[in-house]
């Protein structure tokens, strides 16, 4: 390149550095170009934005953080400025469903320790009222679900004498215990009440049966067969060689119509 070019670049390279704008902060004067606050503005507008927002903030009601070695009256100015009562009886709580009066006071005492606002306290009161009705209706539906598998059992057990069976163990109850207000007071680990759980009501009706018509309290009258007393019946009329496999037998049709009248309790 000739010595002519060199000096034609060199000169477009002037012309264009004195043309191009000089930067927002060596456009101010000396003292201010190296202020450290001032190095994050790239342009007047910035710089016009962030001043405008101080101007706002100076007449706002500031709170300073105190520091790690602040008293607990120096955090208590903090919590009341932020908008937390000036004592706990001063809280105003939503009620909840099945939280006593004593619960409610110490949540009161200790939101105020910890410097919540009402509405803060208020927020968590409704967390915990959430959480407590979910595990309410999970309880409730748990001991409804014992409750079923308790009938269910009964009545595969007892079949159409599922209704008197319970008749029988309330009769053997009165009799033993001069009533059944025990089976309804006594709540078992699962949630069940006492009366509700299938052992039981298996031996109240044992003993029913056991001591017979005559000593029970309002005991049913005709005895209704389990599918297990039909059965065995049936077993015993069906024996091998028995005349219900006798066709010449006098009593062959007398005997099957009884099978299959026990057949109906299965």
């Amino acid at each position: 390149m000739s010595d002519e070019a060199i000096q034609d670049t060199g000169s477009q390279e002037a012309v264009a550095a004195e043309a191009a704008p000089a930067s927002f902060l060596e456009s101010l004067p000396d003292d201010l170009r190296n202020e450290p606050s001032l190095r994050n503005f790239t342009d007047p507008g910035s710089l016009a934005k962030s001043y405008v927002h101080a101007q706002r903030m100076i007449g706002a009601d500031k709170v300073a953080i105190p520091g790690k070695h602040a008293t607990p009256d120096e955090w208590r100015e903090v919590y009341t400025r932020l908008g937390a009562p000036t004592e706990a009886g001063a809280y105003e709580l939503q009620g909840i469903d099945g939280v006593g009066d004593e619960v409610i006071i110490g949540f009161k005492q200790r939101a105020y320790e910890a410097g919540l606002t009402n509405q803060q306290a208020n927020a968590i009161m409704e967390y915990y009222g959430d959480q407590t009705a979910a595990a309410r209706a999970a309880e409730e539906s748990k001991i409804q679900g014992a409750q079923e598998q308790s009938i269910a059992e009964l009545q595969q057990e007892f079949g159409r004498a599922f209704e008197q069976k319970l008749q029988l163990a309330q009769s053997a109850a009165r009799t033993f215990l001069g009533g059944t207000e025990l089976f309804d007071e006594i709540e078992l680990a699962d949630g069940r009440l006492l009366g509700d759980h299938p052992d039981v009501v298996r031996m109240f009706a044992t003993l029913g049966e056991q001591i017979g018509e005559d000593k029970l309290v309002g005991e049913p009258t005709e005895m209704i067969m389990t599918p297990q007393e039909a059965q065995r019946q049936i077993d015993e009329l069906t024996l091998p060689n028995s005349p219900y496999w006798d066709k010449t037998h006098p009593n062959k049709d007398r005997i099957v119509e009884e099978v299959l009248r026990l057949r109906e309790y299965l």
